[in-house]
C-alpha cells in the first residue's frame, strides 16, 4: 500500500512525524514534499521554499535554497514588520498616483489578491462547508469542506479522521502551534501563502467536529486561477536528520526589504 503507515527502526517516543506530500500547481506534474513534526519543532517544504518553526524559540524560519538566504518571523518583529510594510505601501501608492486609473487599479487588485497588501482589517472569518459526500484519496477515506473565508470560497480540503491516519492530537500539537503562530502574521501571512502552513487546525478541528488532518488540499491563489493541490501520500515514525530544524551552514539572513525576493516564484 503506498500510503502506508511505517514504524522506522528509530521508533519510540523520540522520533518524529513524517509526511510526504505530493504539490501539483495548473496541472503540472506533481513535485515531492515533506513535513517533519516532533514534539514542538516542524519543518515544511513547499515549492521554493522551506519553513521551519521552532516553538522553543518562538519564531519561523524562511528558508530558500536556490540563492542559500532566509528570514526570520518572531512576535516581537511583528510591528517592526507591519510599520516597514505600511511605509513600503504608502510609497508604492505614490508611485502608482502618475499611473493611469485602469492600470493603477490592476496593480493595486494584483497586490490585494497575490500579496495580501491592503488597507488593515480585521481577520476575515473562515468556515468550513461540507462539500458532499466522503471519497477515497490514497488509501484513506476523507470528507470533502469547502474553506470560505471573508464568504469567498478560498480552497478545499478532504479531511481524514485522525484515527484512520494512525495519529493522535498529541502528533499534530506542534503543527497546530505553527498554525496559530503563522494567523498571528497578519500582513506578512500574504506574502507566506502555502496551502498548509495556513491551515489553522484548532479551528477546522472546532468547525469540522471530529479529530482529523487534511489527505488533500485544492488551493486557489489569487484571481488569476492558479491552483495548488497538496496530497498526503505517506506517513512515518523515524528519527529527523540532525540538522533538520536548524538554519543550514552558510545561509544568509536577509532584511524585511528583500523578502519579496525570497518568496519571489521561480
Amino acid at each position: 500500500m503506498g500510503a502506508l503507515l511505517a514504524f522506522g527502526a528509530g521508533g519510540g517516543a523520540t522520533a518524529a512525524t513524517v509526511m510526504a506530500f505530493d504539490e501539483a500547481a495548473n496541472g503540472a506534474a506533481a513535485q515531492p514534499r515533506t513535513m517533519i513534526l516532533d514534539a514542538n519543532r516542524l519543518r515544511m517544504s513547499t515549492a521554493a521554499i522551506d519553513f521551519v518553526f521552532r516553538g522553543d524559540l518562538n519564531k519561523v524560519w524562511v528558508l530558500r535554497s536556490k540563492n542559500h538566504t532566509y528570514f526570520e518571523l518572531t512576535p516581537g518583529g511583528l510591528g517592526q514588520m507591519g510599520a516597514r510594510m505600511d511605509q513600503a505601501m504608502a510609497q508604492m501608492k505614490e508611485k502608482l498616483a502618475a499611473v493611469p486609473e485602469a492600470q493603477r487599479k490592476q496593480v493595486e487588485a494584483m497586490m490585494a489578491s497575490h500579496l495580501g497588501l491592503g488597507a488593515a482589517t480585521a481577520p476575515p472569518q473562515v468556515a468550513y462547508e461540507k462539500a458532499g459526500d466522503s471519497r477515497t484519496v490514497g488509501d484513506w477515506s476523507c470528507a470533502p469542506y469547502q474553506v470560505v473565508v471573508g464568504g469567498k470560497a478560498s480552497s478545499e480540503v478532504c479531511i481524514a479522521k485522525l484515527s484512520d491516519l494512525g495519529l493522535s492530537r498529541d502528533d499534530l500539537t506542534v503543527f497546530a502551534s505553527f498554525g496559530a503562530f503563522m494567523a498571528k502574521m497578519t500582513a506578512a501571512m500574504g506574502v507566506l501563502r502555502s496551502p498548509m502552513s495556513s491551515i489553522d487546525y484548532d479551528s477546522m478541528t472546532k468547525a469540522i467536529g471530529f479529530d482529523g488532518f487534511p489527505v488533500q488540499t485544492t488551493a486557489k491563489l489569487g484571481d488569476g486561477g492558479r491552483q495548488i493541490v497538496v496530497t498526503l501520500k505517506s506517513i512515518q515514525r523515524q528519527d529527523a536528520p540532525a540538522d533538520a530544524f536548524d538554519i543550514p551552514a552558510g545561509y544568509t539572513k536577509i532584511d524585511f526589504a528583500s523578502m519579496g525576493r525570497l518568496l519571489a516564484p521561480e
